[in-house]
């Protein structure tokens, strides 16, 4: 579940807000410096404009639910709400400096065209695959 504009948390996979073109970056983060919650903002920024054809959606720390581990910055994302999590980043075991623990988006795009890809062939661009190579 992730929380609206209105402060009310929504289960993504519900069938009232479930949307298969809805990617959903799942992020744990520590919450003992707000450098950890601005990263997660920007990562998700980040991919909605790298690949403006795909609809993300951040879930963090499962919407509180989640006690999240000191030194934490995991990004993990799923093709939808309902498929699997395919981790991309994990910071736990990185650092200091602090900086250490979070990833350079740009190295994380292969990564997550390749789990795009998977179920969804028709919604990655052409010159994505380009980029790609063999993953």
């Amino acid at each position: 579940m992730a929380r609206n504009k209105k402060g009310k948390n929504v289960d993504w996979a519900d069938d009232e807000h479930f949307s298969k073109d809805r990617s959903i970056f799942y992020i744990e983060h520590t919450t003992e410096c707000p450098i950890f919650h601005t990263k997660a903002e920007e990562c998700l920024t980040f991919f909605q404009q790298r690949i403006p054809e795909r609809q993300f959606q951040l879930v963090r720390n499962r919407n509180g639910k989640q006690v999240p581990r000191d030194g934490a910055f995991e990004v993990c994302i799923a093709q939808n709400a309902r498929t699997s999590q395919h981790e991309l980043w994990s910071g736990l075991n990185r650092g200091p400096p602090r900086r250490d623990k979070f990833p350079l988006y740009e190295d994380l795009v292969a990564d997550v065209h390749r789990v795009l890809r998977k179920f969804y062939p028709d919604k990655v661009a052409p010159e994505d695959d380009e980029e790609i190579g063999d993953l």
